[in-house]
């Protein structure tokens, strides 16, 4: 694969008319001992571009944050990146709301953020997706779908991992890391997977719409123990116009030197995707998936990056223009806080080329 990425991209942001090329610009490490405002910055499972700075949300259930971010880009790379702000996002004093945070969005006209959780699915807390605004914090209703029970429902660490806002403002799309139950087996490096990806209405604050995902088998690492923890998932979605999306998937296999992680970038076409939102099960009924293209297998840029690795990359955003007035996009990883072994808060900087 080559190291930059062709596709019809018609951004929100940035109008296209032919295909772009994506090329790897720039890395920077994030200090592992970093503090900000007396907290740890880790776990930054998302990133999000919106009026001139970048949000970046933790993955810590013990106190769900946001990190606020000002990173200046010149000649094509990082001049500086500055973490500013850590944002609480529950109030201490509300114990009722749990959440493992994992993506995070600007609302439109500054009017606050979205924000998934995927609970904790074995300690029966049950995912979310939230709008937080200067009134306070919201919770959608979840369909019956999404409920917690032994044998239906989300697994375990496999729930809502991205987000997205739609062009119209008026909703955005949640996309599950893992199947539910009732539609399937787990990812394993034999067979892949089928996932949902729903549309929730900002109004109603309840999900309208549906479509089906086929998540790709694991990564195959033959030099991985034959016991060694496997994982796959899709951790992150950027809509780009109204039926496309850029998605990203990320395997991982322990205890290989290279730590183990495999990400690549799909483009998804829902034009003639079937409304999967009164699908009982994906394993029986009858539909038509999200068309699915590989775009971008990120061992290919590997070399390429100073730290000549690829951590365990769960969030992008498109960012600011670049000087020569090309779009950029940036992807972030999250560290676990290095509780799992030495890993790495990267951030990527890529350029977009319209061909």
């Amino acid at each position: 694969m080559r190291n930059y990425l062709f596709l019809a991209l018609f951004a929100p942001f940035f109008t296209y008319s032919n295909t772009i090329e994506l090329s790897y610009l720039d890395e920077f490490i994030v200090p592992a001992d970093l503090k900000v405002d007396g907290d740890s910055v880790g776990g930054l499972s998302s990133i999000e571009y919106a009026n001139g700075k970048y949000l970046m949300i933790a993955d810590d259930a013990d106190k769900p944050r946001y990190f606020t971010a000002n990173i200046q880009i010149k000649d094509n790379k990082f001049k500086s990146v500055k973490v500013e702000k850590s944002v609480q996002l529950i109030d201490k004093n509300n114990p009722s709301v749990v959440a493992d945070p994992e993506s995070l969005r600007a609302l439109p006209n500054n009017s606050g953020i979205a924000w998934s959780s995927e609970g904790s699915i074995k300690y029966n807390k049950a995912p979310a997706v939230f709008l937080q605004t200067s009134t306070g914090l919201t919770q959608f209703e979840l369909p019956s779908m999404f409920d917690i029970n032994k044998s239906s429902g989300p697994r375990h660490n496999a729930v809502f991992e991205g987000l997205t806002i739609a062009p119209s403002g008026k909703g955005m799309w949640v996309s599950m890391e893992g199947p539910l139950k009732q539609d399937g087996k787990k990812a394993t490096i034999k067979h892949g997977s089928m996932l949902r990806i729903s549309y929730f209405d900002f109004a109603s604050k309840q999900m309208q719409k549906q479509f089906a995902y086929f998540l790709e088998p694991m990564v195959n690492r033959p030099e991985a123990k034959p016991d060694a923890f496997r994982t796959t998932g899709l951790v992150e979605i950027l809509q780009t116009d109204e039926h496309q999306f850029l998605t990203m998937e990320r395997s991982y296999t322990a205890g290989i030197p290279d730590g183990g992680n495999s990400v690549s970038i799909f483009l998804i076409d829902i034009k003639h995707a079937t409304d999967t939102s009164q699908l009982e099960s994906l394993k029986t009924g009858k539909y038509q998936a999200a068309k699915k293209t590989l775009v971008l297998d990120m061992e290919s840029i590997k070399h390429q990056l100073g730290s000549k690795h690829i951590d365990n990359i769960e969030g992008m955003t498109f960012g600011p223009l670049l000087s020569n007035g090309n779009p950029s996009l940036l992807m972030v990883s999250d560290n676990n806080f290095n509780i799992h072994g030495k890993q790495l808060s990267q951030i990527l900087l890529f350029e977009v080329n319209n061909k």
